[in-house]
C-alpha cells in the first residue's frame, strides 16, 4: 500500500516552483480544487458551507474542459474534485476526469460516494490517483443523522465502496481508496463500527479529522481533548499494514499553536474554482466578489491567474492578514514552511 501523507505539505518535492515563488513572489499553482456543482444530496450537520445559498448550479462542460487543458499547459499538476456540493452529481464528471488525465493532470476526489456507482467506477476509477469518501458515522442511524439523509444511503455507500475496491483488484488499478471521518459528538460512538466495516471491505485508510469551524458557518461542535485520546486508543486494534488508521494529531496540535506567519503565502500554490466558474483563493471566499480573481466564463484560467484583478485581490489579502482565517487551515503547514524560507532561523544551515 502507498503511504498516505496528511498533516503536512509537499512543497519540498517541488523545488523549482518554490524557487520561482521565492524569486518572483508568485508562481503557477500546483493544485486546484474544483466544485463542478453546488448541488448536494446530503445536508450534513457539520457542513462548513451551510451559509451559502446553493441553487443547484453546474459548471459548463465546455468551459471546464477548456480550463483543464489550459491549467495543464500552464503548470498545474493536480486537481481535486470536491467543492461546495457533491461532484458526482455533475453529468459529465467522468468526462472531466478522463480528459484531465489525458491532459497530464493527476486527479483526486472528495465525495460522499452515494453516486459513485458501478458505471462511474468503470468509466473513470483507472484515471483517479486517490478517492476519499466522507463518512462521518458508522451505523445507518447515526449516518442518517449526521449526513442529513436517509438510512438507506449508508448501505448504498458501502456497496459503492465495495464495488470500487473489487474493480480496482480485478483490473490491477493503482488508485488509493480511503475514507475520512470528522470527529464530532454525534459520530464518536459509531466510529469503531465504521473502522471495522471499512477494513473488512478492503479500504486503504481511515482518516480521523478534527472539527474546525469555518468563520461564516452557523454550526459549531466542541470535543473534549480527552475524547480524542480515548478514540485513538480504541481504534488501534484496527490499524494494520493493509488498513491505516490516520489520526490527525499534528493538525490538532497546530490548531492550539500560535501561528508564526502573518500573511497567507500558500495562495500562490493553490486555487479553488466554484460551480459558477469563479476562481478564488480558498474556501473563505465563496460568493465574495471582492476576493474573486475572475470567472472562467469570461477569461481563461491563465488569463485570470496573471490578471490585474488577482494582483489586487492578493494585495487585499496581504493587508487583511490571517486573523480571520480558520484554525487548522489546509495551508497552515505550507505557510509555516514558506515563512521559514523567507525568514530563516539562525542555525538552519546546520543540516
Amino acid at each position: 500500500m502507498k503511504k498516505v501523507y496528511v498533516d503536512n505539505h509537499k512543497l519540498m518535492y517541488h523545488p523549482e516552483r518554490t524557487k520561482e515563488w521565492l524569486e518572483k513572489g508568485d508562481c503557477p499553482p500546483i493544485y486546484v480544487e474544483i466544485g463542478p456543482t453546488d448541488a448536494c444530496n446530503h445536508k450534513c450537520v457539520f457542513c462548513a458551507l451551510d451559509y451559502l445559498d446553493c441553487q443547484g448550479k453546474y459548471i459548463n462542460t465546455e468551459i471546464m474542459l477548456q480550463a483543464l487543458k489550459d491549467m495543464a499547459e500552464k503548470g498545474v499538476k493536480s486537481i481535486m474534485f470536491g467543492g461546495e456540493g457533491e461532484p458526482f452529481l455533475h453529468k459529465d464528471i467522468c468526462l472531466f476526469t478522463n480528459k484531465a488525465k489525458e491532459y497530464g493532470l493527476d486527479i483526486s476526489f472528495t465525495t460522499n460516494g452515494t453516486f459513485f456507482n458501478k458505471p462511474k467506477i468503470e468509466q473513470c476509477l483507472h484515471n483517479i490517483s486517490w478517492i476519499k469518501f466522507s463518512i462521518d458515522a458508522g451505523t445507518p442511524e447515526s449516518y442518517a443523522e449526521v449526513h442529513g439523509t436517509n438510512k438507506e444511503d449508508f448501505e448504498k455507500l458501502m456497496t459503492n465502496i465495495q464495488d470500487a475496491v473489487e474493480h480496482r483488484k480485478q483490473n490491477n488499478i493503482k488508485t488509493t481508496i480511503g475514507a475520512q471521518c470528522l470527529i464530532i459528538p454525534q459520530a464518536i460512538e459509531s466510529i469503531a463500527n465504521l473502522a471495522e466495516r471499512l477494513k473488512q471491505i478492503g479500504v486503504d485508510y481511515l482518516i480521523l479529522k478534527p472539527y474546525s469551524k469555518h468563520p461564516q458557518s452557523i454550526n459549531e461542535f466542541i470535543i473534549n481533548p480527552e475524547e480524542y485520546n480515548q478514540l485513538e486508543e480504541s481504534l488501534k486494534k484496527f490499524h494494520s499494514n493493509d488498513f491505516k488508521i490516520i489520526f490527525r494529531k499534528a493538525t490538532i496540535e497546530r490548531m492550539d499553536t500560535e501561528r508564526d506567519y502573518h500573511e497567507c503565502h500558500g495562495t500562490s500554490f493553490m486555487a479553488l474554482i466554484d460551480a459558477r466558474g469563479n476562481v478564488i483563493p480558498c474556501n473563505l471566499f465563496y460568493n465574495n466578489e471582492e476576493f474573486t480573481y475572475g470567472n472562467l466564463n469570461q477569461q481563461s484560467f491563465s488569463e485570470i491567474w496573471k490578471g490585474e484583478k488577482r494582483k489586487q485581490v492578493l494585495e487585499r489579502l496581504r493587508q487583511k492578514g490571517i486573523s480571520e482565517c480558520r484554525n487548522g487551515c489546509r495551508l497552515d503547514s505550507t505557510n509555516r514552511y514558506l515563512h521559514r524560507l523567507k525568514n530563516p532561523h539562525e542555525h538552519d544551515n546546520f543540516i
